[in-house]
């Protein structure tokens, strides 16, 4: 049985590259590196607040750029793959990502997104866990998606 009971959170956070820029042609290694760059300052606006969990949850952008409003997407995009990959959540399939949206607003600082974090089921992970040498992906009890296809075999037959 689900929580009716939520949580919001408010988190602001820089421009991401355009989804136009993102997928231009570019070599998956800038891609990742954009990504990981993006991830750095998802974890330094997260380090605001105390560590969490949700059951559920849902993504709220508002942003004021230049960008398109389906080319803002890479916020939510890259923000719902941080909150899976290190343990806010269990998932980001519609089970547990329920709802997201994207919209301009001219009233906001000028390239800066604002994201509504909205979480049910909200729950603070135990400090003893914040203070042990543990990588993030392994502080959340549930496991983190496996990836979505096997290893390459090794050339040569090794």
């Amino acid at each position: 049985m689900y929580c009716d009971e939520f949580k919001e959170i408010t988190l602001s956070l820089p421009k991401p590259p355009s989804l136009n820029q993102f997928y231009a042609g570019q070599h998956y290694s800038v891609r990742t590196k954009h990504k990981s760059e993006y991830w750095k300052e998802i974890q330094n606006t997260l380090a605001t607040f105390d560590r969490f969990h949700v059951e559920r949850f849902s993504l709220h952008v508002r942003y004021n750029c230049r960008y398109d409003v389906d080319n803002a997407i890479t916020c939510s995009k890259f923000l719902a793959d941080y909150l899976r990959n290190h343990g806010y959540v269990d998932d980001d399939t519609p089970k547990f990502f329920e709802e997201q949206s994207t919209r301009f607003d001219s009233t906001i600082p000028k390239d800066r997104f604002i994201v509504t974090l909205k979480g049910y089921g909200y729950k603070i992970v135990e400090p003893d866990l914040l203070s042990r040498n543990v990588e993030d992906t392994q502080r959340c009890n549930k496991p983190v998606r496996k990836p979505a296809r096997r290893g390459r075999k090794p050339k040569n037959g090794r």
